[in-house]
């Protein structure tokens, strides 16, 4: 009599969690408080799953009511709010083929790379057949490959600068002016001339490790949590105040790239977002998760420009001997 009676509350029961389970991952997404920086690290499709398939199970099993509208809600809530979907659902948009980049609608464009090479990758081997203009390194095993890769990808007409300390390098098809130090961070700022005579700005991201403890039931974790999302914060701040004070920015293009160390959601992305432009998030195809390369669940890995560049293509390539994916923006000047 007990487990009839169970069995019976059972669908109202897991019907009322998924609702809850709705409205607390609606509101925690939107807003991002940092108090709850441990639930939304997370991608948000995985709270999507829980709370979708609870609802699955009370209609299949139970055929219960509001159990069919409820999955609907689910897969609408997982389809406006994941930033998976939005790069999914670019059906119209031409995706991005290996080798040189083509033209764009009559106009050359300006192929940027970003790749974090932990894992022993070789970039020479890596990137060498996509022939990029810029490239971005972070996590360098070898910083003697760097000649091999501007030999081979700019047939030797390019420059690099590599920082050891923080193994990190910008490689560019043209001249690189002058660094400028950002002290006691992972990060490079640099002034380049393109070889059509073009001058730009760079700054190669490698922002604070990610908290990657997942105890959610200590407080120890989520304390974790909130000091790394506050900490990645006041780096990327102070390294934005750098490129805006010491550099010729707004007046030349700038771009940014590199590994963020953070989830495509979360408040960190807010501080660029009034002034640069996620060029994946625009207009990349296909599947934009970068980490980890084998079974890619967060897109942490990101190219950036400023109003004076328009991205026009975008994607992530899986590539051997690196945990990352790596990211490729074409552009065009505006």
């Amino acid at each position: 009599m007990i487990l009839r009676r169970l069995w019976h509350s059972l669908p109202t029961a897991l019907l009322g969690f998924s609702c809850a389970l709705h409205f607390i991952t609606i509101v925690l997404y939107v807003r991002l408080p940092i108090r709850f920086a441990a639930i939304t690290v997370f991608p948000i499709w995985v709270w999507g799953i829980t709370g979708l398939s609870a609802g699955i199970y009370c209609y299949l099993f139970h055929r219960a009511r509001f159990s069919l509208t409820l999955i609907l809600i689910w897969v609408f809530t997982i389809l406006l709010l994941s930033d998976e979907a939005r790069s999914l659902g670019r059906l119209g948009l031409e995706p991005m083929a290996e080798g040189p980049a083509p033209p764009y609608a009559g106009s050359k464009v300006l192929r940027v790379v970003t790749m974090n090479c932990a894992g022993q990758a070789d970039p020479t081997q890596i990137i060498g057949d996509l022939m990029p203009d810029i490239i971005f390194l972070q996590e360098i095993p070898h910083a003697y490959r760097l000649k091999q890769l501007v030999d081979k990808v700019f047939n030797g007409n390019g420059d690099y600068r590599y920082h050891a300390a923080k193994r990190c390098a910008v490689l560019v098809k043209g001249t690189i002016h002058h660094e400028i130090e950002i002290p006691g961070y992972r990060s490079q700022l640099v002034a380049v001339e393109m070889r059509d005579g073009r001058q730009l700005e760079l700054l190669n991201i490698h922002l604070q490790s990610a908290a990657t403890n997942m105890r959610l039931y200590q407080r120890d974790c989520w304390r974790e949590h909130i000091r790394n999302r506050t900490l990645r914060q006041i780096e990327l701040s102070y390294v934005l105040a750098g490129l805006r004070q010491k550099t010729a920015y707004p007046r030349l293009p700038a771009i940014i790239a590199g590994d963020f160390n953070a989830p495509a959601n979360d408040t960190v992305y807010r501080i660029m977002d009034k002034e640069f432009t996620d060029a994946f998030g625009t207009v990349g195809t296909g599947w934009g998760n970068t980490y980890h390369r084998a079974l890619p669940l967060l897109r942490i890995d990101h190219i950036y420009c400023s109003d004076k560049l328009t991205p026009v293509r975008s994607r992530t390539f899986k590539r051997p001997h690196t945990d990352h994916r790596l990211v490729v923006a074409d552009f065009v000047y505006r």
